[in-house]
């Protein structure tokens, strides 16, 4: 079903280190089915086509960023009580296990197991 990993990017207004640590987390619990990369503040004026999801943390709108058509955008806004990690954690299994469960309709396997 997934001829590429999908191309999540994690964008945070003022803490890079923030996205830094979503994007490498999210690598790390599901590299076979996903790049991550991020971004921090306004970036540029053209919409990127690199990315697939844009994920802004710590913020409960959409930021005033150009997006390309296809790629859609989530916020997860910051969570009481130091819980952020784990609300990530659990975020990126959320999106991972949705890919899974999308690819078991034709029996196939993460992209990165694929030949592409």
């Amino acid at each position: 079903m997934y001829k590429r990993r999908a191309r999540i990017r994690f964008w945070h207004a003022e803490d890079g280190e923030k996205a830094r640590r979503a994007a490498e987390l999210a690598y790390r619990l599901g590299g076979d089915w996903v790049e991550a990369d991020a971004l921090v503040g306004v970036g540029n004026d053209a919409a990127d086509p690199w990315p697939d999801l844009l994920i802004a943390l710590d913020c409960s709108h959409p930021p005033a960023l150009p997006l390309a058509p296809h790629t859609r955008c989530k916020c997860w806004p910051c969570s009481d009580g130091g819980q952020d990690t784990r609300q990530r954690i659990l975020g990126i299994l959320g999106i991972l296990g949705g890919l899974r469960l999308l690819a078991r309709l034709d029996q196939s396997g993460a992209p990165a197991e694929q030949d592409v």
